[in-house]
């Protein structure tokens, strides 16, 4: 049996995109949706069985009626192909008011072929059983957890009233790790397993490792042990949210599939695409994957994500900076240039030269100049900056301030994203 794991498609990023005539979208949702066509084509050229979707279809929690219909196209293709999907819920996917139905809910009122969804709805109709996948080699059994919702998790919780947002956490990942095993109780042992989650794990190396979701998402969330998904029942963990593929060395094989494509330069030089397994239905549970050559990442075309910093000696800088731009292949890449001069250097920098230099870019992200700082504002007295950077005065003030790693690190990408939009607007 043959199985695709895909996530985080966010269908929708318009970010550094140009128009395209006679079409409703920028180049740059084009470049998620070649990218999806590509896994498509690939998935019924090569006769997958079944395609797991990891969650967040879209970029928008409310998503226009035009991203719908592509998403809907190309699901559609699987669906008269033969193949089994299934379609979890991520962040992403769900409404800003729960009372409104999520973006992939449609699937289900229509009873679209051979598609499944998971959701927290299906728990509440039918209890803590994993879904059934009727592929062309057989059924496949489906374990998932959707993104978290607390309302849903902690629906019959008195306990939990009056908990701070701490407590609260610890009382859904403790929910997250008992409603994976009680579908993992419900599992047949004869037939393949895969669980499916969109969540993000505790462990240091996906912090470190997340991508651009880390800015995209909003507010603190409870974060899952990667131990609470080590369970043997399962012959692969599926998981989506973080945007950079990797691999956690578990068993069962557990990966991250990663984005299709860069959303922004947080995914740059990670790898994109998908990943194929084999399972061998003639084995047991536990050594269906067994050969080297059972799974497979798959590379989709992607545009280009170069970043390049200039440190110029030389008065003048521009002989510098335009021989490290020469250095790089901006062909069709969206580029940040980052130039770290002084003001004497600023005065003789030519502008219109470095931008005649980046003209084959599909995009210029950003033009930064970094210059050392005069006549700071003050900080507190307990906070001293250590670097010249803004970013880094940010983040030696919220040491001081002992902000939790993890919030310190989202308040510092969304930074960063302001202060190179308001500089390449000032340029």
């Amino acid at each position: 049996m043959r199985l695709l794991h895909f996530a985080d498609l966010h269908i929708g990023v318009e970010l550094y995109g140009r128009p395209l005539p006679g079409k409703p979208w920028s180049s740059r949702t084009e470049d998620f949706l070649k990218a999806f066509d590509f896994l498509i084509d690939h998935a019924i050229n090569e006769e997958v069985d079944a395609v797991i979707f990891a969650g967040d279809a879209y970029k928008a929690r409310e998503p226009s009626q035009t991203h719908q219909r592509e998403f809907a196209k190309r699901i559609r293709r699987l669906s008269e192909g033969g193949i089994a999907t299934f379609l979890l819920v991520g962040n992403h996917d769900l409404p800003n008011a729960e009372s409104r139905a999520h973006a992939l809910e449609i699937f289900r009122t229509l009873d679209v072929p051979n598609v499944a969804v998971g959701d927290s709805g299906w728990f509440q109709r039918e209890g803590h059983v994993p879904q059934i996948l009727e592929t062309r080699s057989g059924p496949l059994q489906v374990a998932f957890v959707p993104w978290p919702q607390i309302s849903n998790l902690l629906a019959n919780s008195e306990a939990a009233a009056g908990e701070t947002i701490e407590q609260l956490y610890k009382r859904i990942e403790v929910a997250i790790a008992e409603l994976v095993v009680a579908q993992a109780q419900h599992l047949d042992p004869q037939l393949p397993a895969v669980l499916t989650c969109h969540l993000p794990l505790s462990e240091k190396l996906v912090s470190e490792n997340s991508g651009s979701e880390l800015w995209m998402q909003s507010g603190s969330v409870p974060r899952v042990p990667l131990s609470a998904l080590h369970l043997d029942q399962f012959d692969y963990v599926a998981l989506g949210h973080h945007h950079n593929a990797m691999q956690l060395n578990t068993e069962p094989p557990c990966w991250y599939s990663g984005s299709l494509q860069e959303v922004d330069f947080g995914d740059a030089h990670a790898a994109k695409g998908f990943i194929t397994l084999d399972l061998d239905m003639t084995k047991v549970r536990g050594a269906r994957l067994s050969s080297a050559d059972a799974m497979r990442f798959h590379h989709v075309p992607s545009r280009p994500f170069i970043k390049i910093i200039v440190k110029p000696i030389a008065a003048s800088p521009d002989e510098e900076i335009l021989a490290s731009i020469a250095k790089e292949d901006v062909t069709d890449a969206i580029v940040k240039l980052e130039l770290h001069i002084n003001r004497d250097q600023e005065a003789l920098l030519s502008l219109s030269g470095v931008r005649k230099a980046l003209a084959k870019a599909h995009t210029i992200a950003s033009i930064r100049t970094i210059m050392p700082e005069e006549n700071r504002s003050p900080l507190p007295s307990n906070v001293q900056p250590d670097a010249s950077a803004p970013i880094d005065t940010l983040e030696t003030f919220l040491k001081a301030r002992q902000v939790p790693e993890e919030r310190r690190k989202q308040l510092i990408a969304v930074a960063e994203e302001i202060i190179e939009e308001t500089e390449d607007v000032g340029n």
